[in-house]
């Protein structure tokens, strides 16, 4: 191995250090509590090192946010790459998403904290910038990636296509958060609901994706016998104009009283 490869290397695994140390401190302290010098204690390294590969507190938020996006992502193709059939891809996309939840739950409600337009107007730096669109595009990507599952199994008619899939995607999004965020004390939950909270994510995501695959086969039912009703109907119709024919008929025929 060269010196130049051996740099390299170091140079990667300790920005990786400090990333894993800063995702430690702002999920204790949130984006607003924490410091650059608490990330340096985490890391075990001089304050002076973490602004050799981040600009600021805010720019290493931001890597540290898009590095865990873009593992999202990289899910989410992989999951597609296996070419699964659209129930089965859109639970597995779904689960995986759940496990990126749970990866790290307090730096995951931490980052809901943070209101991304008052951070955007703050950042001043190249890099912090940088990243900043970065978070964004990557946010789109995955939420759109996302959204293409929904639109799968809509198209091979597993769930219903009641608002569209770009509203579906985000109303099924917002109920995993919502899900998720009730987790945040599970003894809370326990006592409040007096359920378990161990599997209580999955089962939501079940329930919700059950209730929408019923509807799916209602309205393909429904869809099916609407051209037997319209058939059925006809014919009635059809009937009803023949027999009033054959009266009419029958009517003028029959000879008058002399």
């Amino acid at each position: 191995m060269s010196v130049q490869e051996r740099h390299r290397r170091e140079r990667h695994a300790r920005g990786q250090a400090i990333l894993d140390a800063a995702a430690l401190v702002f999920a204790r302290h949130g984006l607003e509590g924490a410091t650059i010098e608490m990330v340096a204690r985490e890391a075990e390294v001089a304050v002076g090192t973490i602004y050799l590969y981040f600009a600021s507190r805010d720019d290493l938020y931001l890597s540290l946010i898009a590095e865990r996006m873009d593992r999202l992502r990289a899910s989410y193709v992989e999951i597609f790459a296996r070419g699964l059939d659209p129930l089965d891809e859109l639970k597995t996309t779904a689960s995986a998403y759940l496990d990126y939840q749970r990866e790290s739950r307090e730096l995951f409600i931490s980052q809901h904290s943070v209101v991304y337009t008052q951070l955007q107007k703050r950042l001043k730096r190249a890099a912090e910038l940088r990243n900043f669109e970065r978070v964004m595009d990557l946010g789109h990507e995955v939420f759109g990636l996302w959204e293409s599952t929904v639109r799968r199994a809509f198209e091979s008619g597993v769930i219903a296509n009641s608002m569209g899939p770009k509203k579906t995607a985000a109303v099924i999004w917002a109920s995993m958060n919502g899900a998720f965020m009730l987790m945040g004390d599970d003894n809370f939950f326990r006592d409040v609901t007096g359920l378990n909270p161990e599997h209580f994510l999955d089962e939501a995501l079940e329930l919700h994706l059950a209730a929408s695959q019923l509807g799916a086969r209602r309205n393909g039912n429904s869809h099916a016998r609407a051209p037997i009703r319209k058939k059925a109907a006809s014919a009635v119709r059809t009937s009803r104009a023949r027999n009033s024919k054959i009266q009419d008929s029958q009517e003028v025929s029959v000879p008058t009283p002399a």
